[in-house]
């Protein structure tokens, strides 16, 4: 009689505690870590993801002025460039693109004149202005620069770009800037028309 009794005190305690555990998800004497970490934002999209846009710009920006010499002023004038001309190329023909390009290296030309600041009779440069005239080479020979040079060289490649389309004040002194093919063969129509109209889809 005692035994059943000791047994059957046993089972209901045995319940209780199963109850119990089941009552609160069956937890254990330990934790773990959890093998999932949170979900953290990582970038602030809002706005249809303009800031997503601004933050790679800058980016971008940041890589490209780290090839420079740090001069502010100059260096909107390089990404301009660089970005105008990397633009055209792959949009040739398109009047927006073309019109930046223009605008950008006028600029960037208008830049290059007045770092070398050296009266030029004739549009020649004097012998006094040598020292002046390394300047500046040196100023536009930082390694964006030279991506500038690039990129406005394969833009022009594409055509359609010709010097009466720049300011007489900066025709002569841009061509150090544009592709060789431009010297001597400037062209108002874009290079990839050209190709389409020579090889017509049948």
């Amino acid at each position: 009689m005692g035994r059943f009794i000791l047994y059957t005190l046993m089972a209901f305690t045995t319940a209780f505690v199963g109850v119990s555990w089941a009552a609160r998800g069956f937890p254990i004497g330990f934790s773990r870590p959890s093998l999932v970490a949170p979900m953290r934002p990582t970038l602030d999209t809002t706005f249809g993801g303009e800031n997503a846009k601004v933050f790679e710009r800058k980016a971008w920006e940041a890589e490209q002025t780290a090839m420079s010499d740090k001069n502010p002023k100059l260096d909107v004038l390089r990404l301009d460039a660089l970005q105008a001309a990397n633009a055209y190329e792959m949009s040739p023909c398109d009047a927006t693109m073309r019109s930046n390009l223009v605008a950008a290296l006028t600029a960037y030309t208008r830049a290059w004149q007045n770092k070398l600041d050296c009266p030029r009779p004739l549009g020649m440069i004097m012998e006094s202005c040598n020292k002046k005239l390394e300047e500046a080479a040196a100023t536009f020979s930082t390694p964006l620069d030279i991506r500038v040079r690039a990129a406005l060289a394969a833009a022009f490649d594409q055509k359609g770009i010709v010097r009466a389309d720049f300011p007489p004040d900066v025709r002569k002194d841009m061509l150090q800037f544009t592709a060789p093919s431009f010297w001597n063969d400037e062209s108002p129509i874009c290079l990839p028309r050209q190709q389409a109209s020579a090889n017509p889809v049948r």
